[in-house]
């Protein structure tokens, strides 16, 4: 990320030239890909509006708290959708929030990301976190805090970038309020930005550049 390339300009080895290559994703993986028998498989109701976190693990750090809190307050017209979680974090959600653990099946992941309105990433630290990016180019919008990379991953109208909570719950409500997912980009005019082809072929030509 920019944030990061910035933190190494000021240590040590800035005295190296710095070549920042965003992570990409896999265009033909992550699409937008409707299954309605997600909502059956996972106890969660069609008729509202869903909001999505995924993370792994889920922490204080990951953002787990904020949907704690979220939870407390969001009209009864939301549901919450956590994926990720621990036996022990699934013990203790309250029932407004739907509880997944952890999966390694992307093209499950792909049909949970698509029928979400809105993706939630309250993240406190992170560097260029890939979740955005796989939430965007299955068409859904996402709202995360101003943390590392996170602002330089929503671009194009794809969603929000928030500077606390207040503004991340704001930001949440107008999605959905809004159906701001109808909003969402075309995803044509940004495969060369987070394409995970294009990215490996700028370390191939850095590489024989700099090395070959």
């Amino acid at each position: 990320s920019k944030w990061l390339k910035e933190l190494l300009k000021k240590s040590y080895l800035n005295k190296y030239k710095i070549k920042l290559i965003n992570n990409g994703i896999n265009l033909q993986v992550f699409k937008p890909i409707i299954d309605k028998t997600i909502y059956k498989k996972y106890n969660i109701k069609p008729d509202k509006k869903i909001i999505l976190g995924v993370a792994s693990p889920w922490s204080k750090r990951k953002g787990f708290d904020d949907f704690l809190k979220l939870s407390k307050i969001i009209s009864n017209n939301y549901q919450i959708v956590l994926v990720g979680l621990t036996n022990k974090q699934l013990n203790i959600l309250p029932e407004n929030i739907i509880g997944i653990s952890r999966t390694d099946n992307q093209k499950e992941l792909v049909k949970i990301y698509s029928i979400a309105d809105v993706f939630v990433n309250p993240t406190l630290e992170d560097n260029y976190p890939t979740v955005n990016l796989e939430a965007i180019e299955c068409g859904t919008p996402v709202v995360t805090y101003n943390t590392g990379g996170c602002k330089e991953q929503v671009f194009n109208n794809t969603g929000f970038v928030c500077n606390n909570f207040d503004e991340l719950l704001l930001k949440i409500n107008y999605c959905l309020e809004n159906d701001y997912k109808k909003n969402i980009f075309d995803n044509s005019k940004c495969l060369d930005k987070l394409n995970s082809d294009f990215k490996y072929n700028e370390y191939l030509k850095l590489y024989e550049k700099d090395v070959g």
